[in-house]
C-alpha cells in the first residue's frame, strides 16, 4: 500500500510540472518573440533557450543598453521611450 501511495504522488507531481511548464510556454507563445508593447510597457519575448543578450534602444531616460535574458517574456523599460531591442549572443 505504501508503494502504491508513493507512486500515486510522485505521478501526481510529475503531471502539475507538466502543465507548469506548458503554461508557461503558452504565455511565453502568446506574444511574438523578440520586442513587443504591451499597454505602456516594452517586453523582450525570448522564445528559444537558455539566456541571451540583447541590445535595448532607448530615447530617454538612459542612453542604450544591453540586458541578460531568460527564455520567455522580460520587462525592458516604458514603451514610450524604448525603441527597439534585439539579440546580440548568448550570454
Amino acid at each position: 500500500m505504501r508503494l502504491l501511495s508513493a507512486a500515486l504522488v510522485l505521478c501526481a507531481s510529475a503531471v502539475g510540472l507538466a502543465g507548469t511548464a506548458h503554461a508557461t510556454e503558452e504565455r511565453a507563445s502568446a506574444h511574438p518573440c523578440g520586442f513587443f508593447g504591451l499597454e505602456t510597457y516594452a517586453y523582450y519575448n525570448h522564445c528559444g533557450s537558455g539566456n541571451v543578450l540583447i541590445h535595448i534602444d532607448r530615447i530617454w531616460p538612459a542612453s542604450d543598453g544591453e540586458e541578460c535574458v531568460r527564455p520567455g517574456y522580460t520587462p525592458i523599460g516604458v514603451l514610450l521611450f524604448t525603441k527597439n531591442a534585439h539579440y546580440i549572443r548568448p550570454c
